[in-house]
């Protein structure tokens, strides 16, 4: 399995709605990606006592895919859609990751 991680690392005089990313910008990445093979999709709001420092992470979204050419060919086909919501909810530029997930049951 692949996971796509979609991350915002924090900068001085950033934004971010998290109310936004978790409801109206998942929505639209679930939309927009299960036609291309989204197995899983899902958002973290990452919780601190206090302000973030520059570079910490604080949002994320991990979407799943059963292989690397369908997460890229996903990614292809709606990468463009989904970053011109980005600024909807944050002025963070998304950084882009992917992986592979083993499981141990």
């Amino acid at each position: 399995m692949i996971r796509v991680i979609g991350f915002y690392r924090w900068k001085e005089g950033a934004n971010f709605n998290h109310e936004y990313y978790r409801s109206e910008h998942m929505r639209l990445t679930k939309e927009a990606l299960l036609p291309h093979g989204l197995l899983r999709l899902e958002s973290d709001q990452y919780l601190s006592k206090r302000t973030p420092v520059e570079g910490e992470i604080i949002a994320a979204s991990n979407a799943y895919f059963p292989s690397i050419d369908v997460a890229q060919a996903a990614m292809a086909a709606a990468g463009a859609a989904l970053m011109s919501d980005v600024p909807n909810y944050t002025n963070l530029q998304p950084e882009i990751r992917l992986s592979i997930v083993t499981t141990q049951d």
